[in-house]
C-alpha cells in the first residue's frame, strides 16, 4: 500500500475502508513543507532545547516528523485536552486527560497541533500551560482551516492551508483511522449504512 501512496499525486482519489479521500498534498509535498518548517525551528532555537508539545492525538506525528526535521537537541512531552461540552465555547470549558510529564518552568515550549480549526482550545492551552510558567510558548500546526483566526493565538510555524476541507493523514482520523496515512487527503465519508 505504502509504495502504490507513494505514487499518488494531488487531485488523485484514495479509496479508504470507509470513504475516498482525494489527495490534497502529497507524501512528499509534505516531508518537504515539514523540512522548512524544522530548518526554521532550529534556527529560532540553536542555542535552546525547546520542549515541543504535541496536542493528543492529532499532533503526535506531526512532533515526530518536526522534530526529526529540526536536527536540534530537544525534549519532547504530550498534552490531551477535550471539551467537557462540545457545545460550549469558552475556553475554560475545557479538562486535561493527559498531563504533561515535563517541568517546562522557564523552557521554551513549541505546541504542536495536528490541525488548527480555532483558537478557543488553544487559548486553554495556552493558559494552562502559562501556569507552568515557561520561558515562551509558540505554536505549530500542520494544517489550518480557512476560517480559523489566528489572532488570538499565533502560529509561528504553519504547513498548509486547506480551506473547509475535513482531512486525513500525518496524524488526523476519521473516527480514529488513517492517522498513519503519509500524505493529507480530504476525505468523504462513504454514505452506507
Amino acid at each position: 500500500m505504502l509504495e502504490i501512496i507513494s505514487k499518488l499525486k494531488r487531485g488523485d482519489e484514495i479509496s479508504l475502508t470507509d470513504g475516498v479521500g482525494h489527495v490534497l498534498f502529497t507524501a512528499e509535498d509534505v516531508r518537504q513543507r515539514v523540512s522548512i518548517l524544522g530548518q526554521q525551528l532550529a534556527a529560532d532555537y540553536r542555542d535552546k532545547i525547546p520542549v515541543l508539545v504535541a496536542i493528543l492525538r492529532g499532533g503526535f506525528v506531526f512532533q515526530c516528523d518536526l522534530a526529526r526535521a529540526a536536527r536540534i537537541p530537544q525534549e519532547i512531552d504530550f498534552l490531551s485536552v477535550s471539551r467537557f461540552n462540545p457545545e460550549e465555547k469558552g475556553r475554560t470549558a475545557v479538562k486535561v486527560l493527559y498531563d504533561l510529564r515535563s517541568d517546562i518552568r522557564g523552557r521554551h515550549v513549541i505546541v504542536v497541533e495536528g490541525i488548527r480549526t480555532g483558537s478557543t482550545k488553544m487559548e486553554y492551552v495556552r493558559t494552562f500551560l502559562e501556569l507552568h510558567e515557561p520561558a515562551t510558548i509558540q505554536f505549530a500546526a500542520l494544517v489550518r482551516h480557512a476560517d480559523t483566526n489566528d489572532e488570538r493565538i499565533p502560529l509561528q510555524y504553519k504547513g498548509f492551508d486547506i480551506g473547509e476541507k475535513f482531512v486525513v493523514g500525518c496524524g488526523l482520523d476519521y473516527q480514529e483511522r488513517y492517522r498513519n496515512l503519509p500524505l493529507i487527503a480530504a476525505f468523504t465519508p462513504s454514505t452506507k449504512a
